[in-house]
């Protein structure tokens, strides 16, 4: 119980730095600019802790939604109604700002963003991890013959080149190119390759996450990284100069399909040399290893132990700015499916509110620290991105304001700018309002009390009396 609290303050706590390191550049650059700040909240809504400090409100907002600062003089007129109760200043009081602080201001909030997460990304290179290289693949580890993949001709041991005409380098691509193609019975795209049948293009249908968690595509495994965590010392493995973090891709002519078919594959090749084949930090090596067996453990070893991360996207590669790199990919792919009409039905029911952060981010704290920093990276880029388009109620939306000012030597006219904000505003409060509802109800089915009438009907049905020997259990 000690252990899930503790996960719950952590849980908060994370989501709430995320927050205020966005919030508190924006603070720290407008006082520096010389803007008047009014307050400084974590949370939007009615305030439940605030305490006014040489003129400006602190406070903890009642909605886990954000967070802002208040300054009159970059926030168009009317906003104060929808960041919380602060008082109106009125606009003629206060001394003009030029565009340029208004855009540094603007910018400030999604910089320190990207700065904290670098140093995330940093903290995710110093930890032991799989890390995914684009020259490694995308390659199915097992087939069932009875499954309508296999029958459409996928085979285990087939690379995946692309989705629906897109390349992809992981797994978690090739689950989200198949996932924003697919329409409901609409099949998917698949360009395979192996050496025996070339390259083929193959139509297989799907699953959604929400009916199948498990599996992509029914009856179909993908190949896992085979990461070396460390070599013992006086093995087979040591002798051959194999190193940890080497990345096992091939043994002999077998595409290596994750550590179980590894160890497999050892199995079969006592005392026999085999060519392994390795991904040095980018740097293909070809290895002859002889593999001994041990009388003692009664089995055929090299002396290498695996380790690592899960294989989440967002600790698949040491770099901090290619981790910075790939989440902003993994964002903008998203945004450019909201706007594609064959892809923005799929896009829109994979995009997740506050509660999805919240869930995400409960799940990572219990995987591991590795997991949890990748995360919370993510979400930085995640938030710097999004807060940058040019929207009205979003940083971006004051940028454009500022240029426009600062082109055209005219301010946009505040009951303009105040008419877009609060519609922007009210768009962008009810599009977290269905997110939050839509992720409550997929976590925990809340609409089933909605549904009383309909379930007691199918209730109060007759069932059929069958009798055990009609169950058709074996």
């Amino acid at each position: 119980m000690l252990g899930i609290i503790f996960i719950i303050i952590m849980m908060v706590f994370l989501f709430g730095i995320t927050v205020f390191v966005h919030e508190w550049g924006h603070f720290i650059v407008a006082k520096k600019c010389g803007l008047k700040v009014e307050a400084f909240s974590i949370g939007m809504g009615p305030a439940i802790w605030k305490k006014e400090i040489d003129g400006i409100v602190y406070k903890i907002g009642a909605l886990p939604m954000g967070g802002y600062v208040s300054l009159p003089q970059l926030d168009p007129a009317g906003m104060e109604k929808v960041q919380g109760d602060n008082e109106e200043t009125p606009r003629e009081e206060l001394p003009d700002v030029s565009p340029w602080a208004k855009i540094a201001v603007a910018v400030a909030g999604p910089a320190c963003n990207i700065i904290f997460a670098l140093i995330l990304g940093i903290g995710v290179m110093l930890l032991p991890r799989q890390e995914i290289r684009e020259e490694n693949g995308v390659f199915i580890a097992e087939v069932a013959e009875d499954s309508a993949a296999y029958e459409a001709g996928l085979r285990a041991g087939d690379e995946v080149r692309a989705v629906n005409g897109t390349k992809v380098k992981s797994w978690y691509d090739t689950q989200v190119e198949s996932l924003l193609g697919s329409g409901k019975g609409k099949g998917v795209d698949f360009v395979v390759y192996n050496e025996t049948d070339g390259e083929r293009t193959l139509q297989l249908a799907v699953n959604h996450p929400e009916e199948n968690p498990e599996q992509l595509i029914d009856g179909v495994r993908q190949a896992e990284p085979c990461q070396i965590f460390s070599v013992v010392s006086g093995m087979p493995a040591e002798k051959a100069g194999l190193q940890p973090n080497d990345m096992i891709y091939r043994v002999d002519n077998t595409v290596v399909t994750g550590v179980e078919h590894f160890r497999e594959l050892i199995q079969q090749n006592p005392d026999t040399e085999i060519m392994m084949y390795v991904d040095r930090a980018g740097e293909k090596l070809t290895i002859p290893v002889t593999p001994e067996y041990n009388e003692e453990n009664d089995m055929v070893m090299i002396g290498i132990q695996f380790g690592g991360s899960m294989g989440l996207p967002w600790t698949l590669t040491g770099n901090p700015l290619e981790q910075i790199s790939s989440d902003s990919s993994s964002i903008f792919r998203l945004l450019k499916a909201l706007v594609t009409p064959s892809e923005s039905k799929q896009a829109a029911s994979g995009l997740g509110g506050p509660v999805s952060i919240f869930q995400m981010i409960f799940v990572s704290l219990q995987i591991g620290l590795l997991t949890t920093l990748g995360l919370i990276r993510f979400i930085n880029i995640n938030l710097a991105v999004l807060n940058l388009l040019p929207l009205p109620v979003l940083d971006g939306g004051h940028i454009c304001f500022a240029l426009w000012e600062g082109i055209t030597k005219r301010k946009v006219p505040p009951k303009v700018v105040a008419s877009l904000v609060n519609v922007f505003a009210i768009l962008l409060l009810s599009a977290m309002a269905i997110l939050t509802w839509r992720d409550t109800d997929r976590i925990w089915n809340v609409s089933r009390f909605f549904k009383g009438d309909q379930q007691q009907t199918e209730m109060t049905e007759p069932t059929p009396d069958v009798s055990p020997g009609e169950t058709g259990a074996e």
